[in-house]
Parts: structure tokens; C-alpha cells; sequence
């Protein structure tokens, strides 16, 4: 009987040892999954930030390309003129 209790308390002893390894590889998982998703949240916000500095720089190159658009327009208006003369 006593060899009985015996191993019946080894394996109640080696399954809780299990099941704590368990559940604090479980915590360990849950915290590395936390720190991924923030660093991915960050990463996200950078490159929302990056497009949004990108898209101002093009609307900048657009308007420029306008104005000299403007510019050669007048200046082939001008030259037209005085070839005309």
C-alpha cells in the first residue's frame, strides 16, 4: 500500500511540475506576443508617418512642376511674340 501512495505521489507531483513549466511558458508566450505586437503598432505608425511625408512631398514636386510648366508656357508665349516682329 505504501508503494502505491508512493508512486501515486510521484505522479501527482510530476504532473503539477508540468503544469507549472507549462503555464509559465504560457506567460512567457503571452508577454513575447505583447512585445511583438507593440514593436509591429510602432513599425505601423512609422510607416503611416513616413506616407503621409511622402504624399506632402509629391503634392510640393506637383506644384512645382506646374509653376514651371507656367513658366515655359510664358516664356514660349513671349518668344512667339517676338518672333512675330
Amino acid at each position: 500500500m505504501k508503494r502505491i501512495m508512493s508512486i501515486l505521489l510521484v505522479v501527482a507531483f510530476a504532473f503539477t511540475m508540468v503544469g507549472c513549466a507549462c503555464t509559465q511558458d504560457a506567460k512567457k508566450c503571452t508577454e513575447l506576443c505583447q512585445a511583438a505586437l507593440d514593436k509591429a503598432q510602432q513599425v505601423e505608425q512609422s510607416c503611416a508617418n513616413y506616407a503621409k511625408q511622402a504624399e506632402a512631398a509629391a503634392m510640393k514636386a506637383e506644384a512645382a512642376a506646374r509653376r514651371a510648366e507656367a513658366a515655359a508656357q510664358k516664356c514660349e508665349d513671349i518668344f512667339m511674340k517676338k518672333m512675330k516682329k
